[in-house]
This record gives C-alpha cells, sequence and structure tokens, in this order.
C-alpha cells in the first residue's frame, strides 16, 4: 500500500506567510532608515546665541550621520547680529546641499540666513528683507556700522550667485539693509526693500513658491527621503531664553539688588541666595552660548570680593572698592560681543538697581522686616559694652620691664604683667617705664629717667 503525501496544515501556511511579510517590511524599514536622511532644522522666534549654538550642534550631528542635505526651516522677525553672522559662517562651511525654507517670515537677520540656501523655497505669504540694523534702543546704527551690515548682505547675495550660477542683483541685498539705496522699479529711496514670495521669485532671489514643507522637500527631490527633524534640548531653549536682551538685564537687576540688600542685613539668607542663583543664571547662559568664557564670572566674584572687604574691613572707600567696581562693571561688559549692547544693559540694570534698592529698604523699614532683618540695636559705651578690654585706667601707672623690649613686650604693674611697647626705642629688663597712652587694645610706655 502506496503512503500518499502528506496535506500541508493550513495554519503552517498562514504562519509561514505571515513571516515573510513581517521580514519584508523589518527590512525595507532597516534599509531607509540607513538610508541618508534630510536633515531638518528649524529657525524660528529671536536669534540669540542660543541660536546659533542649537544650529552648530544640528549641522555637526547632519554631517556625522551623513545626511543627504540640510533643510533650514526660517520663521523669525530676526535677532542678533553677531548670531546672525554666526549661523551665516556655520552653514556656508558644511560641505552638503543646504536648502532654506521661508515659512512665513525672514525678516531682518532671519534674510541673511534665507540667503545661505543653495535654493530659497518660499510659502506664498511668505516675505524676506526689512534688515535695517538697530541699536539696543531700536535706534539707526552709526553710519560705519550701517556699511558693514550692508557689505555683509551684499557679499552673501555675491555667494550664493557663485554657489548656484544664478545671475542675482546684489544690490538688492544691501537694499534690505540701507533705506537710501534706490533701484528703479524695484524699491523707491527712503524704504526698506521687503520682497514677497511672488517677488523673490521674480527677482531670482527665491527658487520655488510652495504650500509646506512636504511640497518644498518633493521640488528638491526629496520627496521619499527620511526626514530627520532637529529640537532644541531643554538645556538650549533655557540659554536661548536667558541670554534674550530683556532677560539678561533683568537678571542683572535682580542679582545687583539682591546682593545689596544681603550685604545690610544679618547673617546670609534668602537676598543672597537670590542674588548668587541671578548672577549664575547670567553669566552661565552666556559661557554657554559662547557669548563669554569662563573668566568673566571669576572676574565677577573678584569684584565682589574687593567690594566686601571696602566695605567691611577698610574704612572709607579707596582702592578696594574702586577695583571692586571696576572688575564688576568689566565682567558684564566683557560677557557682551557688542559694546553698546553692553553699555545698555549694564546702565539698565544699574539704575534699576539702585531703585529697586530704595524702594525695597523703604519698605522693609515702614513694615517692620528690616527690623528682624538686620540688627537694630548697638551696644554702646555709655551702657557699659565695650568690644575690646579698657585700658585708659592704666595710663600714668609706672612699672618694670621684665622682658626687653624691642620694641615690642612685656611690663609689670603692680604685680600684673602687660604686653605693651615703647615709642620706638629698645628698653632692657629691669627698666622703669610710665604707660603714656592707650590705642584701643595697644598700651604704649615711656621710659622713666631717674
Amino acid at each position: 500500500m502506496k503512503t500518499g503525501a502528506k496535506r500541508v496544515n493550513p495554519v503552517t501556511v498562514i504562519i509561514l506567510l505571515f513571516a515573510m511579510i513581517v521580514t519584508y517590511l523589518a527590512y525595507n524599514r532597516t534599509l531607509t532608515e540607513t538610508s541618508p536622511p534630510v536633515y531638518v532644522i528649524p529657525v524660528k522666534g529671536d536669534l540669540t546665541g542660543g541660536m546659533a549654538d542649537f544650529v552648530r550642534r544640528a549641522v555637526t550631528e547632519a554631517k556625522r550621520e551623513k545626511a543627504c542635505a540640510i533643510l533650514v526651516e526660517i520663521s523669525t522677525f530676526g535677532g542678533s547680529v553677531d548670531a546672525m553672522k554666526e549661523i551665516g559662517e556655520i552653514l556656508a562651511e558644511v560641505e552638503l546641499p543646504v536648502y532654506t525654507f521661508v515659512n512665513g517670515k525672514a525678516i531682518s537677520a532671519g534674510a541673511y540666513i534665507a540667503l545661505a540656501g543653495d535654493k530659497i523655497l518660499m510659502t506664498p505669504a511668505a516675505v524676506m528683507g526689512a534688515s535695517q540694523p538697530r541699536t539696543v534702543q531700536g535706534k539707526e546704527v552709526p553710519e560705519k556700522e550701517m556699511s558693514a551690515i550692508r557689505k555683509i548682505f551684499r557679499a552673501q547675495a555675491e555667494a550664493r550667485a557663485a554657489r548656484t550660477g544664478l545671475e542675482l542683483d546684489p544690490l538688492l541685498a544691501e537694499a534690505m539693509v540701507d533705506p537710501e539705496i534706490e533701484i528703479p522699479g524695484v524699491i523707491a529711496k527712503g524704504k526698506l526693500l521687503t520682497l514677497t514670495a511672488k517677488r523673490a521669485v521674480e527677482l531670482k532671489y527665491a527658487d520655488y513658491i510652495v504650500e509646506n514643507r512636504n511640497e518644498a522637500l518633493a521640488r528638491l527631490g526629496l520627496g521619499d527621503t527620511r526626514i530627520v527633524q532637529v529640537t532644541q534640548t531643554p538645556v538650549e531653549g533655557l540659554v536661548a531664553f536667558l541670554t534674550h536682551p530683556v532677560v539678561s538685564s533683568l537678571l542683572l537687576t535682580i542679582g545687583f539688588t539682591a546682593l545689596i540688600i544681603e550685604v545690610f542685613t544679618a547673617g546670609f539668607g534668602l537676598a543672597g541666595t537670590v542674588g548668587i542663583v541671578s548672577i549664575l543664571l547670567f553669566f552661565g547662559a552666556r559661557i554657554l552660548s559662547g557669548l563669554a568664557g569662563v573668566e568673566v564670572l571669576l572676574l565677577f566674584f573678584l569684584g565682589l570680593i574687593l567690594l566686601v572687604v571696602e566695605i567691611f574691613v577698610t574704612p572709607g572707600f579707596g582702592v578696594a572698592g574702586i577695583a571692586g567696581l571696576a572688575s564688576v562693571g568689566a565682567s558684564v561688559f566683557l560677557s557682551y560681543s557688542n559694546s553698546s549692547e553692553a553699555l545698555l544693559s549694564l546702565g539698565l540694570s544699574t539704575v534699576w538697581t539702585l531703585v529697586l534698592a530704595a524702594f525695597l529698604f523703604q519698605y522693609m523699614k515702614s513694615s517692620g522686616l528690616f527690623q528682624r532683618l538686620a540688627l537694630q540695636t548697638a551696644q554702646t559705651k555709655e551702657e557699659g559694652y565695650t568690644a575690646v578690654p579698657t585700658y585708659e585706667v592704666y595710663v600714668g601707672k609706672e612699672g618694670l620691664v621684665v622682658g626687653t623690649l624691642r620694641p615690642a613686650g612685656t611690663a609689670e604693674f603692680d604685680g600684673e604683667r602687660l604686653d605693651v611697647v615703647s615709642e620706638g626705642e629698645y628698653l632692657e629688663a629691669g627698666t622703669r617705664v610710665q604707660i603714656v597712652r592707650t590705642e584701643g587694645r595697644r598700651i604704649v610706655v615711656r621710659k622713666i629717667n631717674e
């Protein structure tokens, strides 16, 4: 009897098919994930030193992961000129295709960063330009600085033209910065150039108008490429917040005010803690963002030590006090890369520190809080208190030198030995002396001529 072929169990077939499908999907996913990705770096909000550090970290990661391209997504009204230049330099040094996508606005420093792209894409409602530099007070910068920024924008446009082969008019980039530049048919004198998406494409300052990021990637031929969205770490976000000009000045004001209050209150308490934390946040953020080095923090605390010495050790206000103020001021000044911003921040924080300190002292005094924080009573001489033993009663007494005075030594008066000092001469043991005056704990004697 012949044995027939065994039938395959349907369940086994289903399991086999399921295993093959899972294997295919896993293998396909592995291939996709190992293919070079495109890195999307958002540049949004105020441009600060913290933002520049974030872009540097993202670019470094993109190069390490062998990305095929970088897409910088821009939505900003601008910010620090130093941060703008640093971000531009970082993108210029990347040996990868760099594309910029203006998703809304690239105003002021944002326009400069947009020009760093090999190709520029804009949403229909996006704008780019209006890049006139201003001081922290909102005033026009001096002509020398204006000229420098104008040339920086021109150089960026010329560099893009060289990379892409496009015939760009670099005067358009200068017109974004300087309202005195007139370009017939484009911008009248007295106005800053701001380009809409449509106008930017017409003038070859943008390549495509797209609705969103996905369409932007598709137009660049990267629609099926794996995307890596880079986000700021909590520390990077905190540094960017703390290095904002307003926040920096606020930290200085709080720190200075709290430390002044701590000096005039008993012990070390809440005010001192708040002051030190505020100062550490100010300098720490600037050190982490690369705006300053550790030396500025050391310089600040050196100034603080000199001021404490001046207040509690040396009388009056002299060299230590002046050096202390100079050190504190220099530490703040050196933590900024822009002298006008440094002077404004230091000036504002100083003025508001005086105002707040005066207000808080007045409030604490009237509310009774100051009495609980500071020592209000004094132990006076009239009440029988003295900080050191009183030796005035010894003036006029006569005695014998016990050991040679050189000119300090010991003498005995009515059976009591005291540490004394002569008026400068050496006196041998057994010499009769008289106490002529006391200076605190110092007893001065004079030889009795017999």
